[in-house]
């Protein structure tokens, strides 16, 4: 009995930490989305697959603390089911993301996310994080201080900006991203 109850007690502080990623699709179109565990060095994401939404339809999405992945953007023929990797880089259609890494220990604790269109710019998105502050990218021109532009895997704005601009820090909790904000 005393077993039981310290396992069950392990399990409710386990799951305490976890996040939950509302997914929102607010496009008169479905959007097909991908998750990945790339860079590979934080907790995996080890549950359901994502499912793709509909127009209108939204879905929550728990991931571990310690999560360090991407969500991405999967139109036909963009090859982004690898890692999220696929799009322009590698003469496939287009692939917009966003990257996260939750209760990271280089920023006491806190969340880094951004959205991505290094693999190209497929889908209008927002990120809302828990402190209210958000990021948007509603077309391919984004600003460097908003999101990756195409193409550029320096980070830097085509050398024009310093490194990374566009990732957030936010506070570890849920977040919410609406396609077609």
């Amino acid at each position: 009995m005393f077993t039981a109850i310290l396992v069950t007690s392990l399990l409710t502080v386990a799951g305490a930490n976890a996040h939950t990623i509302t997914l929102r699709n607010n496009c008169a179109w479905g959007v097909g989305l991908t998750l990945s565990n790339f860079p590979h060095n934080g907790v995996d994401y080890t549950g359901p697959a994502i499912p793709d939404l509909p127009a209108g339809g939204s879905w929550n999405l728990v991931v571990p603390s310690r999560w360090n992945g991407r969500i991405c953007d999967r139109p036909p023929n963009s090859g982004c089911q690898n890692d999220c990797f696929g799009g322009i880089a590698f003469g496939e259609a287009s692939c917009s993301m966003t990257e996260w890494n939750f209760d990271s220990s280089l920023i006491n604790g806190n969340t880094d996310y951004d959205i991505s269109n290094i693999q190209g710019y497929s889908v209008p998105q927002k990120i809302i994080a828990p402190d209210g502050n958000s990021v948007i990218c509603t077309d391919v021109n984004c600003p460097c201080n908003e999101a990756y532009r195409p193409g550029d895997t320096s980070g830097t704005c085509g050398g024009t900006g310093p490194v990374d601009q566009a990732t957030r820090v936010g506070p570890s909790g849920d977040y919410t991203v609406i396609y077609c904000p």
